[in-house]
């Protein structure tokens, strides 16, 4: 029998490490026998083998599901009558050539064996489960006994033993054979099971079986046609006899998709539209995360971030809930953002990315969108909380945006429902079978991709396709083709603006981190997507000052910021006129006042030493302000030797009260 391992052996150094790539991402091709071990076992275990079946197409998992029956692997040719179709019928032979991909079946001769798929899928079709798995809990002289009985080789290994009596059972002439040989009174016991629940339980008839008394039951046990484990109670039809005994049986197989019907979409109305939503997005995301720069956004007591936030958010920054639910997974999964005091604001990263060129910055964005395991847009947990959807909506998403790279230019899916069937065959355990069920996760994708700028009137943008070369989605090897796309996209970043009689500013593409930051800082934003535009105000302007700037140095900031190096003279106005008046009225922080008739006693607190800290200031004769409360105050000029009292508004002394504590008894205490 040709064992993982033996098939490993046989591939090419490039299949091996495309294999490599899907199961060991973070680590290298595997190269010598020790790490072509190490990914054969990686390779058989249960959880590889489920995770790889889950994101099989309908007609892939169909014979999966059919070579499951037969643990030990099955003949092409019982394979193909299984399925009804001919022995090389192209489509079965399409379908494993696609499980061969995923190292989940191989051919060896005329059998194809398989990865431990029946560990994965169990009672497929009402079946019983696998043999094997009832074989391996039995002693080793019960599997020689059946080995004899079934004509396999008898020896003293158990592996080789379970491996003969499973590669009998798989065998369905062996099967027919020994059935014929039946007693009569077995072979209706073994029909019933095949047809009915293949499980069995007959307190007498189970009994017999701890004996050495012949009945029907014992014959179709010590023959390998029913599994008994003494340790057990019942007695059970496995998959292997089943799949034989069951009069006219057919597996199914569905090897064509769903029919939609393509329709013709103008081009040139696809790439308007992404790439409109593609500048609009990176906007969005970065004015969210400036936003949670200014002001860290509040989580949910029991983490995320809630409707309320998100819907605040989206108002200011002219969005709405959907897309900060977005932006903030995306931010989140780029590593732009953190959680301090149960506040969300942008991490020591982001201040890296701001340095990153436009195009950079968003095809990081862009990666982590298509492998990231999160369902953003649900919207029955907060923002950012994960979900026991995560990895089956992320499989999902690949293979939407899979299924729309497939499509001609020009084309697109007619609606909504036809991209929901395609996505059902493409991932049927995934999206279950119930199409109602499917469609909201199908509509939460669409619009996923509708906001990167990755498909729109149902048909992919050319992003799309870039996006799905480098990815290896198109079916070909990744190749490098997002950045060009990327670059012809959004344009690279503005170093200067118009400034405009009108106290605007207007950029028409996105602009520098740092101008950004600057007009942030001196304007207000009133509108970001595919331009930018801001506007000079005293308020805003005030703002910069009172951050330290002075007219000369604000006025050069604007000059380096202009296109042509010109500042239209409203502007200079409003910044030498507000520089005029800026500070003309200023506010300083007093924590309590001294107040005394005798201004050579207050005149004289500044002067010792133990006071320094009150930070005393003369505001009259006979008044001072201190930088620390009343209490605080007070209990400094007492221990420095002096009488101070307190004093209330109305200028009444203020008598410090004895507070007594008392325990208060319980009432209800006998």
């Amino acid at each position: 029998m040709r064992t993982m391992l033996d098939f490993l052996s046989g591939l090419s150094e490039p299949r091996l490490a495309e294999l490599a790539a899907v199961h060991l991402p973070d680590g290298p091709a595997p190269r010598g026998a020790k790490a072509l071990k190490e990914l054969a076992a990686l390779l058989l275990e249960p959880a590889t083998v489920t995770a790889t079946v889950a994101a099989l197409s309908l007609p892939e998992l169909q014979v999966a599901e059919a070579l499951s029956l037969r643990a030990a692997g099955t003949r092409r040719a019982d394979l193909a009558e299984l399925l009804g179709v001919a022995e090389h019928d192209a489509d079965l032979g399409m379908m494993l050539g696609r499980l061969e991909w995923h190292a989940l079946a191989w051919p060896d001769g005329d059998w194809i064996r398989t990865a431990p798929i029946h560990e994965v899928i169990v009672g497929g079709y009402g079946f019983g489960p696998s043999a094997r798995l009832e074989l391996v809990q039995l002693p080793l002289d019960r599997l020689q006994r059946l080995a004899y009985n079934l004509d396999a080789p008898v020896g003293r290994d158990r592996t080789s033993l379970l491996g003969a009596v499973c590669a009998a059972l798989a065998d369905a002439a062996t099967v027919r054979a020994k059935f014929a040989q039946a007693p009569e009174a077995t072979k209706d016991l073994l029909l019933s099971l095949a047809e009915e629940d293949p499980y069995y339980f007959d307190p007498r008839q189970m009994g017999a079986l701890r004996t050495n008394r012949s009945t029907p039951l014992r014959w179709a046990v010590d023959h390998g046609l029913l599994m008994w484990n003494p340790v057990g109670m019942a007695a059970v039809l496995p998959s292997e006899v089943g799949v034989v005994l069951r009069d006219g049986f057919r597996a199914d197989f569905d090897p064509a998709p769903p029919l939609q019907v393509p329709v013709e979409v103008s081009v040139e109305m696809v790439e308007r539209d992404g790439a409109a939503a593609v500048r609009a997005a990176l906007a969005h995301v970065t004015a969210l995360l400036e936003a949670c720069g200014r002001a860290p956004v509040p989580m949910l007591k029991d983490g995320g971030v809630g409707t309320r936030e998100l819907r605040r958010l989206g108002k200011a920054l002219g969005g709405d809930e959907t897309g900060m639910r977005l932006w903030l997974t995306l931010a989140g999964v780029t590593g732009l953002i953190g959680v301090t005091d149960n506040r969300i604001a942008p991490s020591a990263y982001y201040d890296d990315w701001l340095k990153l060129d436009p195009p950079a910055q968003y095809g990081e964005l862009l990666t982590a969108w298509l492998v990231m395991d999160a369902v953003p847009l649900e919207t029955q947990v907060p923002a950012l909380l994960r979900t026991e959807r995560d990895e089956a909506v992320s499989i999902l998403r690949r293979s939407l945006v899979s299924l729309l790279n497939g499509l001609p230019d020009g084309y697109a899916l007619p609606s909504l429902d036809g991209i929901n069937a395609l996505q059902m065959y493409m991932r049927p355990l995934l999206t279950g079978a119930d199409a109602e069920e499917a469609y909201p996760t199908t509509v939460m994708l669409w619009r996923e991709l509708e906001l990167m700028g990755l498909g729109a009137l149902h048909a992919p943008t050319a992003l799309c396709r870039a996006l799905a070369a480098e990815a290896g989605l198109d079916g070909t090897p990744q190749r490098p083709a997002l950045r060009a796309e990327l670059e012809r996209l959004i344009p690279a970043a503005q170093r200067t603006v118009l400034l405009q009689s009108d106290l605007t500013a207007v950029a028409t593409g996105a602009p520098a981190p740092q101008l950004a930051a600057f007009l942030d800082l001196a304007a207000d934003r009133e509108s970001r997507g595919g331009g930018h535009t801001w506007r000079f105000s005293e308020a805003s302007v005030r703002r910069a000052f009172d951050t330290g700037a002075t007219a000369d140095e604000l006025l050069a900031s604007l000059r380096e910021a202009a296109t042509g190096g010109r500042v239209p003279q409203p502007l200079q106005y409003l910044v030498t006129d507000l520089a005029r008046r800026h500070g003309s009225l200023r506010v300083r922080p007093v924590a309590c006042v001294l107040r005394s008739d005798d201004p050579t006693l207050l005149a004289e607190l500044p002067r010792v030493k133990s006071l320094a800290r009150l930070g005393l200031t003369e505001l009259a004769p006979t008044v001072y302000a201190s930088v620390l409360p009343v209490a605080e105050t007070l209990a400094a000029l007492r221990a420095a030797g002096y009488a101070p009292a307190g004093e209330h508004a109305d200028g009444t002394i203020a008598f410090d009260r004895i507070t007594k504590h008392r325990v208060v008894p319980d009432q209800d205490r006998s």
